[in-house]
């Protein structure tokens, strides 16, 4: 019987794949400045030579990895999230049981801020989970699990900087317990996104004859 598969291509396929799973254990073994090739090809039991084979560039390796493991953040869940802070929470909390994957999200971020080729497509990435999180509290808010008067995007922003913010805690205090501080950062954000902002008035713009008067001191 002909067959149609080209044994070359799966065999391609199947070395990138055991790549990247090797390199997922690589970043857990490992300090995110400790992994290159080399170490990626010893965990995956190949010859040096098969990683650049399997990906010309370092970067391109690094882009399939980040993007394969973040898709499995939450695959194992036992119960969907009630609302966007709560699956910002969950994903916390898998960030706790697997540091590997933050010590990745806290590395790519120079090269994000860089002038290379993969800084926009890690860029990208970044604009698209920020660009989720902007979405989910729409939801929220239009279904009426959230209460806010500021837009989607800022709330968004700042729910970002927070998460973000607790991430490099956990690396550099692994004795935090950063679900307990997100929770109590959460109902903080909360109050200030209900709250609506007063206007600042500038007396220097106000009409003599429109200022209020100061009451007169009888003698």
């Amino acid at each position: 019987m002909e067959t149609l598969t080209d044994d070359t291509i799966v065999d391609e396929q199947t070395t990138a794949e055991r790549l990247i799973r090797a390199a997922i254990r690589a970043y857990r073994l490992h300090p995110f400045n400790q992994v290159d090739a080399a170490v990626i090809a010893d965990v995956a039991g190949l010859p040096l030579d098969a990683v650049a084979r399997a990906f010309p560039t370092w970067d391109a390796l690094l882009l399939v990895t980040y993007d394969h493991w973040t898709t499995l953040r939450g695959s194992t869940r036992l119960r969907k999230p009630t609302c966007t802070i709560d699956h910002v929470r969950m994903t916390l909390a898998e960030d706790v049981a697997d540091p590997g994957l933050v010590r990745v999200l806290a590395g790519v971020i120079n090269i994000a801020g860089a002038d290379t080729t993969f800084a926009g497509l890690f860029r990208k990435r970044y604009e698209e989970y920020l660009g989720t999180l902007t979405a989910g509290l729409q939801r929220d808010f239009d279904r009426g699990a959230e209460d806010f008067v500021v837009p989607a995007d800022r709330a968004a922003t700042q729910l970002l900087a927070l998460y973000e913010g607790l991430q490099i805690q956990l690396l550099v205090r692994p004795h935090l317990d950063v679900l307990a501080e997100y929770d109590h950062a959460v109902h903080a954000l909360r109050e200030g996104w209900r709250r609506r902002e007063v206007p600042a008035w500038d007396l220097d713009l106000i009409p003599a004859s429109s200022a209020p008067r100061s009451p007169v001191l009888a003698d």
